[in-house]
C-alpha cells in the first residue's frame, strides 16, 4: 500500500463518488451477493447479522459532506435494536435517509462530552417525538468526569432544562414520557459492562484523550464484535478490551499537523496540540490496529480530501498491512460470520420519517390556549 495514488482510490462521495473508500470492500466470502451500493429500505437484517452505519465521520466543525461524530448499530434480534454511539451535529439529518423506525431510536451511548459528539441530543429528544419516537425517554448511557458537573448525568439534566419551553409548548399533544432523557452515568476509569439486554453488550472501557471522562465500547452481540475508540489517543485499555479478536474496530484518525493546519485554517502550533495531546496519527492508529487485529479496521474523525485521504492511506499502509477503511458519511459495514462487506449508502435528501410501529398508546390532549390569544388570533372564518 506503500505506493497508494489519489487516483488509485475511489472518489469521495461528496465529489460524486458511490463506492466506500477502501481498497477491501469485501472481506471472506459472502453467502449472498450484494448490490454495489446499499439501498436504504430494500435490504432486511438477516437474524444474527451485525448493521454498522457511520452517521457522522467527521469534525468539531460539521459540513454538508460531513456531519459530526456518530455510529449506527443495528442487530438482527427479535426486537430490532438499534445503538447511537456519539450524536454529533448532523447525524440525525443522516439517519434519515436510511428509512428506519424513529421510535426504535432510544439508545444513545455517549464517549464523551465535546459539543461534536453530542450535539444533536436536542434534535433527537425535542424533534423526533413529535414525529414518531413516542413511545418513551432517550436513554443514555455515559462516562463521569472527574467532578459531577464533568458527567454525563449533569450534562442530560441540563439538555432536559434547556428544552423546557419545547417541552412546554408541545404538552397535551406529545407523549410526555418521550420527551424525557434518562441518563445511566458509569465511571469512566473501569472496563465494565454497561448494558447487557436482548442478545446485546456492551462493554465500555477509558481512553486517553484531553481530561478524564473519555471512554470508548464494544459491543458483542451474536458472537459478532464491534469496537468504537471515541475520541482517543493510543489506548491501552481500548486494546485489551478488544481481546479475543473484534470483527469491526472504528478508530479515530486525525491527519498530520502541517495538513490539518493547511486544510483547516489552524495554526500549525494548534494543530500539533490538538493531534498529540488528543488525537491519533494514522501511524500510531496502524500500530492500534496491528495489536487488535481486526478483521476490518475503520478510521473516522478525519477531514476528508483527496489529498489528505492518500495521505493517511500511504501512512498507514507503510505499517499496517490488513483491510481498513476510510469511513464517510453513510458509509455501511454488513458484518456475518462469513464476510463484512462495506459500501456506501444511497442517500435521500428528503424522505419523511417513518414512525415505526407504536408500542405505548397515547391519545393527545387539547390544551387551552393563553388568554390573549382571543384578541391576537386573526380570524380565519
Amino acid at each position: 500500500m506503500t505506493n497508494i495514488e489519489s487516483n488509485s482510490l475511489p472518489v469521495p462521495a461528496y465529489a460524486g463518488g458511490n463506492l466506500a473508500i477502501t481498497l477491501s470492500p469485501v472481506v471472506g466470502t459472502p453467502h449472498k451477493k450484494h448490490a454495489e451500493m446499499f439501498i436504504p429500505g430494500e435490504e432486511e437484517l438477516e437474524d444474527g447479522e451485525m448493521r454498522v452505519t457511520v452517521l457522522g465521520s467527521g469534525n468539531p466543525w460539521p459540513t454538508r459532506a460531513q456531519a459530526s461524530a456518530s455510529i449506527l448499530v443495528e442487530v438482527g434480534n427479535p426486537e430490532g435494536d438499534m445503538f447511537l454511539f456519539d450524536l454529533g451535529t448532523g447525524a440525525v439529518a443522516n439517519f434519515a435517509s436510511l428509512k428506519l423506525p424513529v421510535n426504535a431510536l432510544n439508545k444513545l451511548f455517549i464517549s464523551h462530552l465535546h459539543a461534536d459528539h453530542i450535539g444533536d441530543l436536542l434534535t433527537l429528544s425535542g424533534s423526533l417525538s413529535k414525529v414518531g419516537r413516542a413511545d418513551g425517554p432517550v436513554y443514555v448511557w455515559g462516562p463521569s468526569g472527574s467532578e459531577p458537573r464533568l458527567g454525563t448525568k449533569h450534562f442530560c439534566e441540563a439538555i432536559e432544562e434547556a428544552l423546557a419551553w419545547n417541552n412546554a409548548a408541545d404538552k397535551g399533544a406529545i407523549n410526555p414520557d418521550s420527551q424525557k432523557i434518562v441518563a445511566t452515568e458509569f465511571d469512566f476509569s473501569q472496563t465494565q459492562v454497561v448494558y447487557d439486554a436482548n442478545g446485546v453488550k456492551v462493554t465500555s472501557f477509558p481512553v486517553v484523550h484531553c481530561i478524564s471522562g473519555s471512554v470508548g465500547y464494544r459491543l458483542d452481540f451474536a458472537d459478532l464484535s464491534f469496537c468504537f475508540s471515541g475520541d482517543a489517543r493510543p489506548s491501552w485499555p481500548l486494546v485489551n478490551a478488544c481481546q479475543g479478536g473484534v470483527d469491526l474496530l472504528i478508530h479515530e484518525c486525525f491527519p498530520p499537523a502541517e495538513a490539518l493546519a493547511a486544510s483547516s485554517g489552524l495554526s500549525i502550533e494548534r494543530a500539533a496540540m490538538a493531534l498529540n495531546a488528543a488525537h491519533t496519527s494514522p501511524k500510531a492508529a496502524g500500530k492500534v490496529f496491528n495489536m487488535v487485529k481486526p478483521r476490518v479496521a475503520g478510521l473516522y474523525h478525519t477531514l476528508l480530501s483527496p489529498d489528505i485521504i492518500t495521505m493517511i492511506f500511504k501512512e498507514l499502509g507503510s505499517v499496517y498491512k490488513g483491510p481498513f477503511v476510510q469511513t464517510q458519511d453513510m458509509t455501511v459495514f454488513n458484518i456475518t460470520k462469513e464476510s463484512i462487506i462495506t459500501r456506501q449508502a444511497k442517500q435521500v435528501d428528503q424522505w419523511p420519517p417513518i414512525p415505526g410501529k407504536q408500542r405505548a398508546p397515547y391519545t393527545p390532549v387539547v390544551e387551552e390556549p393563553p388568554e390573549w390569544w382571543v384578541d391576537a388570533t386573526i380570524s380565519l372564518d
